[in-house]
């Protein structure tokens, strides 16, 4: 079966981020309602990703859509649970896609996506 255009953006989506040295610790990870695509490690941070994929429709890329309530409630259950007594930063990143074609698409990372800079 061939994968969705959806499935084959996040794979993208997770080598994108794994060759900026991403480590992916959690994929489709939810607390209730609330729920960020990946959770990953960079270096000292550990990064709450959430992501948009459309497809070209000419209107451009997606709108940042970010509840900033919603991750830091899955930022605090996911740090109540997670075994270890590490420390680290908590940071929140925003992907997003634009799928052009079949083989094309941009991508645009925006890191720290809650901070007014």
């Amino acid at each position: 079966m061939e994968a969705t255009i959806n499935e084959k953006a996040m794979k993208a989506i997770v080598t994108y981020l794994e060759r900026r040295g991403f480590e992916i610790l959690e994929s489709g990870w939810a607390h209730g309602t609330d729920g960020v695509e990946f959770i990953a490690r960079e270096e000292d941070d550990l990064v709450f990703v959430i992501t948009e994929v459309v497809q070209d429709g000419g209107d451009g890329f997606p709108e940042e859509k970010v509840d900033r309530a919603a991750l830091e409630r899955v930022a605090a259950a996911y740090l109540a649970q997670a075994a270890g007594s590490a420390d680290y930063a908590v940071r929140f990143d925003f992907v997003s896609m634009l799928v052009l074609g079949g083989s094309r698409a941009f991508l645009r990372h925006h890191r720290n996506c809650l901070s007014e800079a």
